[in-house]
């Protein structure tokens, strides 16, 4: 099973580094495709409306842009999980890589309703701070938006593959609950 895991971090290493190890030692058949945010820039969307045609971000990806690349990566994957500390709100380069992403669905989708390539993806979103596990609903509901045709403002409607109700209560900590919800995919 090929797992794309985005860590959304500004900073590389730390929980990052424990929780992507951790990954590794798991048992299963997993391929591993690690995307480190803090590697990688994203610019934000220019509204341009030229991805509606092609279901492609017309901005080329460069060195200094790489939302292209992570996209196709998260076409080509059997699962996603997105891993994220809570700093203040959403990390700036996971806002950009979801900007990024509502401009190709939304505008595609305008044209094709059901030229969604991520509805039904399996997903995880997972979010920390140094207090430990944090409630993920706010990232949730944001992906929500990008993957479902129907979504609500209020309450998470995606049936991702971690559903803890009050997971800081069920786990020890974010690594737990990350190897916890790799479990399932097997």
């Amino acid at each position: 099973m090929k797992l794309l895991v985005i860590f959304a971090s500004q900073r590389l290493g730390g929980e990052n580094k424990k929780i992507e190890a951790a990954m590794k030692s798991a048992e299963g058949n997993f391929e591993f495709d690690f995307v480190h945010l803090a590697d990688n820039n994203i610019h934000s969307c220019m509204a341009c409306m030229g991805c509606a045609e092609t279901g492609r971000c017309v901005l080329p990806s460069t060195p200094d842009d790489k939302f292209q690349e992570i996209f196709d990566k998260m076409l080509l994957s059997d699962a996603i999980f997105i891993i994220s500390p809570v700093y203040a709100g959403i990390p700036s380069r996971l806002t950009a890589l979801f900007e990024r992403m509502i401009s190709i669905l939304f505008f595609s989708g305008r044209i094709n309703t059901d030229n969604n390539p991520l509805l039904g993806k399996k997903a995880a979103i997972f979010s920390y701070a140094s207090c430990g596990i944090c409630d993920e609903t706010p990232i949730k509901l944001i992906f929500d938006k990008f993957v479902m045709k129907n979504y609500q403002f209020d309450c998470s409607t995606y049936e991702y593959l971690n559903n803890a109700e009050n997971p800081k209560a069920v786990y020890k900590d974010i690594t737990e609950y990350v190897l916890d919800t790799l479990k399932s995919l097997k």
